[in-house]
């Protein structure tokens, strides 16, 4: 069927983790087995335990996780850093098929597609300390089919969002925004941890100058007016 196209600039191709294994062989020996952490169209990142250097070709027998049959291909090592455990190696295919170039798109997609999945089933966290607020803010969410857990004191919002055995899909805030020690930790998680917050300004659509301020990050967003067709749009982007 060919050869995937050497024009293309394959950093535009979208990588994602896969939980795939990659057995790696030089000149018939086998070298390790390695983790396939990531995986485009022009490569992948593997973790592992036996370092290579720049250059290094290599043959990849690479499972995808699909199901399907390991892909065999020719890489060169493109780039080797340090880990925690081990090495991270980058490596970059050679000569990739039309053929493998879709069973790599197709695992692509299905990675993405499961990933998508498991982000709607988290749930959103509701840091509201008035509680006809915070019920108010928990039966809507829970109407739109979405689960949702609800915290009133700053205590408690701190401990959900360090909690290692719970992941939020986003945060929800409103009264707190007036606030400066609440609004220390929104920012924080904000800026370190990427999370995603939506603030619900007041019934008029004002918002304070630090809310406003914390609106320029991509992970945070805003309704222009606190309405249930708002907050449903707000969530759901």
């Amino acid at each position: 069927m060919g050869y995937a196209r050497p024009q293309r600039d394959r950093r535009l191709d979208p990588r994602v983790d896969l939980g795939g294994r990659a057995l790696l062989f030089s000149r018939g020996d086998p070298i390790g087995r390695y983790k396939l952490e990531n995986i485009s169209a022009g490569g992948a990142l593997i973790s592992g335990d036996r370092d290579l250097r720049p250059g290094h070709l290599v043959h990849a027998l690479l499972d995808l996780a699909t199901g399907d049959e390991p892909l065999r291909m020719t890489a060169s090592v493109r780039q080797v850093r340090e880990a925690s455990e081990g090495v991270d190696l980058a490596i970059a295919f050679r000569a990739l098929s039309a053929d493998q170039e879709d069973a790599i798109h197709d695992a692509v997609l299905r990675a993405l597609l499961r990933q998508g999945d498991r982000t709607r089933r988290l749930p959103l966290l509701v840091f509201e300390p008035r509680r006809r607020v915070r019920e108010e803010l928990e039966a809507e969410i829970r109407s739109f089919g979405l689960p949702v857990h609800a915290v009133g004191t700053l205590g408690d919002a701190v401990r959900e969002l360090e909690e290692d055995d719970m992941e939020y899909n986003g945060l929800v805030i409103h009264s707190v925004i007036h606030d400066p020690a609440s609004m220390d930790v929104v920012e924080f998680f904000a800026c370190t941890e990427s999370l995603r917050t939506i603030i619900l300004p007041e019934p008029n659509g004002v918002l304070p100058h630090r809310a406003e301020r914390l609106l320029r990050l991509p992970q945070v967003n805003a309704p222009r007016i606190w309405s249930r067709s708002e907050l449903k749009r707000a969530i759901s982007n």
